[in-house]
């Protein structure tokens, strides 16, 4: 079965102070066929270093965090400039604002994947970007 991982599952399952950690970090080790946005390299990156979450890791500890638990695991999907364009062209219609426009790249990410189930702690808002997949959006 084919998973997808958005930005927050795989940030709760490498930062064992968040909430839902052990289900997050459960359901990517259990994932035989994960997925995740190569923009979710950048995105982990960013929470980790940042400090948002009450942790500001160093750079080279985010970075190995990151290539360790997202690319080593999991296969990359990205999108090709057309589809970016396509993307923005969507967004209005779609409601996505602001930062909302990360979840619905993560969405179109999932979508390319063919994802049975996408994995989300942002249930709420994946599911009123896109309706139409709310019986795969699942939260660990």
């Amino acid at each position: 079965m084919i998973e997808f991982f958005d930005t927050t599952v795989l940030v709760a399952a490498m930062v064992e102070d968040e909430p839902r950690h052990e289900a997050c970090a459960q359901a990517l080790e259990e994932a035989a066929d994960g997925y995740a946005s190569l923009h979710s390299l950048a995105e982990c990156y960013a929470t980790l270093t940042g400090g948002r979450l009450g942790v500001r890791l160093s750079p080279a500890d985010a970075a190995r965090l990151v290539r360790h638990n997202v690319h080593d695991r999991l296969t990359l999907v990205s999108l090709t400039a057309a589809e970016y364009l396509k993307l923005l062209d969507a967004a209005g219609p779609a409601g996505a604002r602001g930062g909302a426009l990360y979840d619905l790249l993560l969405l179109a990410c999932a979508r390319k994947a063919k994802a049975q189930t996408i994995h989300t702690l942002n249930h709420r808002h994946f599911v009123a970007l896109a309706p139409d997949l709310a019986p795969r959006i699942a939260s660990p």
